[in-house]
Formats: C-alpha cells, structure tokens, sequence
C-alpha cells in the first residue's frame, strides 16, 4: 500500500467512545481525577480500540520496540540484535520485543514507504498490539527548531535530512492506519509524529508520548503536538528506554479501568460524601 492510500484510511477516534471510558474513570471508587495522566492515556486507548468495555479493553499482549537507524549504525544495529544493549533489558522487564531495523531508502518518500511497509509486516507477524519507536540516530541537524512550521510533510522531511525520521513517519502513519497505539520516546520519535500530522493530522490521537526528553526542545515539541508525557527521565536521546519504561504506567491505567470497581459494580448506593460523583463534579466546574 501506497502512502497516499494508507493517509486515508487514518480515522479520527470515537469522542463518544473516549468520553465513556472517562466516565468509567470518573465513576470508581476512588477521587475524581485522581490517577490523572493514567485515566487520560487509557481513554484513549480504549477509541483506538473501539470500545469502552472494560472486557475489551485490555493490556496489548505483544508490544514491539522499533528501533530504526542506518549504514552509518550498523554495528549498533548488530549489537542490538543480539542482545547487548541496554535497552534489550528494559524491554524484557515490559514484555517487549526489540527489532533492530535497517533503512536503505535514499529520498524520504523511499524512507516513508520503507518505514510504513517493514511496520506493517512487524505488526501482522508478531500480532503487535502496540509499538514503541526509538532510533540509533543522535545527531539531528542542530536547526532542526527552525523547521516545524514548515507545512508539506514531504517537504519538512527533506529538510530535516534524516533517514530515520523519515521512516518512523512511515511507522507511525502505518500503525494509525492500522489502529495500532505508538508509544514514543524523544525529541527524533517526535518530529517523525510531527511530520506524520502534516499527511494527516488524525495520526496523533493514536500516539502517545512516554517520557520529555533532556534533548533541547522537547518540551516545546511535545507541547507542539499536544502530548503530554507521564515522565522525566532526563534521558539525552530516542534510543526507546523511556517510551518502553512509560509501559509499566500505561499498563497500569488499563488495569485499574479493568479491575477498579465502580459505586455500582460494588453494590455502593450510599457514597460517601467527598468522594461522591457530583460533589466532585461539582469541584471541578467551581475550578
């Protein structure tokens, strides 16, 4: 499939279906609001997955970490292959599988189709229900703050002059269009979401952004693309650690949706009164 075919069929999430979830949320036995980022990531979750059943919305069993470099990585890339990087360890402590990927293309639209089509076979054989990127590259050209507002994203990537940018656009435009979560991870990740909104701005409803990097302009990226990111782990590139250590919370969310019981499901009529639904409504309209 062709990048033009796979932009079209990236769909904007159900609001109604994310409301539900928030207000499953909002109805456990617990304070309003409480579990914070956790509540918001899994609401989201839950329109990628098309259902605000707390039976279907489940932690995704398979999860990848793709992590993208080039020639010029090639004895990272078959270290990472087996198994001697640190990352291969933070991976398995999440139950995540890393693949080390290689990217040949010499325009960025070669890189975009590269990436978008190795994304969709690593999805479909490992039945990947979710995919952290991370990348070998740590030298983005150093203006790369002028580009953002640049409006073409084929044209924002040729500027940027980075293959595995270019390919992680691919990644994420494939994985939106096949409803499949991105977890990313620093400021390259980023500008690979950034530059997938240009095609198609509905792609960031399915990313979520694991950790604010140290890199100079993280924060001012992540707040660019609307994401806010659970951690700061001051790490100094996208290499993956703080997209697959975000896991653990991203995991948790799901799991207080699933096992938290609501006033409800507990046979609660009689709430007490500070942590009852309206007077916690009510504060939050008062501010």
């Amino acid at each position: 499939m062709h990048i033009e075919e796979l932009i079209t069929k990236i769909q904007p999430l159900s609001g109604d279906i994310i409301k539900a979830a928030q207000k499953r949320f909002d109805n456990l036995i617990k304070p309003v609001g409480s579990l914070a980022l956790l509540e918001s990531m899994t609401a989201r979750y839950a329109g990628i997955l098309g259902s605000s059943d707390k039976q279907l919305v489940v932690i995704p069993e398979n999860r990848l970490l793709l992590l993208w470099g080039e020639m010029k990585h090639a004895a990272e890339i078959e270290t990472a292959m087996l198994k001697k990087k640190a990352v291969s360890v933070y991976a398995s402590h999440v139950s995540a599988k890393v693949i080390p990927l290689l990217v040949i293309g010499e325009s960025a639209y070669d890189l975009l189709e590269e990436g978008a089509m190795l994304t969709a076979e690593y999805i479909a054989e490992e039945q990947s229900g979710l995919i952290c990127l991370g990348t070998f590259e740590k030298e983005l050209r150093p203006d790369w703050q002028d580009l953002p507002e640049e409006e073409d994203g084929l044209a924002f990537l040729d500027r940027l002059q980075c293959p595995a940018v270019a390919a992680m656009t691919g990644a994420i435009l494939q994985a939106a269009g096949m409803r499949v979560p991105v977890m990313l991870d620093g400021v390259a990740t980023c500008l690979a979401a950034l530059a997938a909104s240009k095609f198609n701005p509905y792609v960031l409803q399915y990313c979520f952004a694991g950790d604010e990097s140290a890199e100079t302009g993280s924060a001012a990226l992540l707040q660019k693309l609307q994401l806010q990111a659970p951690l700061r782990l001051s790490l100094h590139n996208a290499e993956g650690v703080g997209a697959l250590t975000c896991l653990r919370l991203f995991d948790a969310g799901i799991k207080a949706y699933r096992e938290m019981e609501t006033f409800e499901e507990a046979g609660v009529h009689n709430e007490k009164e500070d942590y009852s639904l309206k007077v916690q409504e009510d504060k939050k309209l008062k501010g």
